[in-house]
């Protein structure tokens, strides 16, 4: 029975929380998100990698890059082997990362897939749970140990405060659509209209039971709409 007991609380404890295939990552009071939070709760990469920064001037620069997608920023090693931030990511035509091909449209978006002109792209972030307050966070403590240049964004300020409660925090995607010079917008019905009004969008969906939270469904739908 003590046995028992035991190992239930050991279940009950472990972290990060794993419930219904959607894991939770906790971070305490008078901790701070983007310092406590695992690397795969970060980063798409578990290390930086070699890639290329193309920038919308016809300009290209190697780096070793790793997208944060916690505080939606491209992240490189710089010359003192400290991680920055690209400060100005509006002046990025795309970046590339092993494979991995990256856009910025008010964010940063992951391309999936591309037909003629278009793209199928996705949007990783990493979120606090919205049951939880939204101000819980300290002022800034200056023992970020991320070192940014440049203007910071919302997301990236607030993930660099301390936490006035425990918190927790899960990731989220969302898929996107639009042609390679933007603007993108939601993978959704309205936003397949909105990109292809005469294509018959309703009988496609209806006929092959188009799931919109799935990419190979939006693949699918996409080069039906641009056929």
């Amino acid at each position: 029975m003590n046995i028992r007991f035991t190992l239930a609380l050991l279940i009950f404890f472990v972290q990060p929380i794993i419930a219904q295939n959607v894991i939770e990552y906790p971070v305490k009071v008078g901790e701070i998100p983007s310092q406590v939070l695992p690397k795969e709760a970060m980063y798409v990469s578990p290390v930086f990698k070699k890639g290329i920064v193309f920038l919308k001037d016809g300009t290209a620069t190697n780096m070793m890059l790793n997208y944060n997608f916690l505080l939606d920023e491209m992240h490189f090693i710089g010359n003192n082997n400290d991680t920055l931030a690209i400060a100005e990511p509006t002046l990025i035509k795309y970046a590339v990362i092993d494979s991995m091909e990256f856009l910025f449209d008010k964010g940063y978006l992951t391309v999936l897939f591309t037909t003629g002109k278009y793209k199928l792209a996705l949007r990783q972030q990493m979120i606090q749970l919205p049951d939880k307050t939204r101000s819980g966070y300290n002022i800034a403590t200056g023992s970020s140990s991320i070192t940014t240049y440049g203007f910071i964004g919302s997301r990236s300020q607030i993930y660099h405060l301390e936490v006035k409660k425990d918190v927790f925090f899960m990731q989220e995607k969302s898929y996107y659509l639009g042609a390679a010079t933007g603007p993108f917008v939601k993978a959704n019905k309205k936003g397949f209209y909105f990109l292809f009004e005469g294509k018959n969008i309703s009988q496609f969906v209806k006929e092959h039971h188009v799931n919109f939270n799935k990419p190979e469904d939006l693949k699918a739908l996409l080069q039906f709409c641009v056929e």
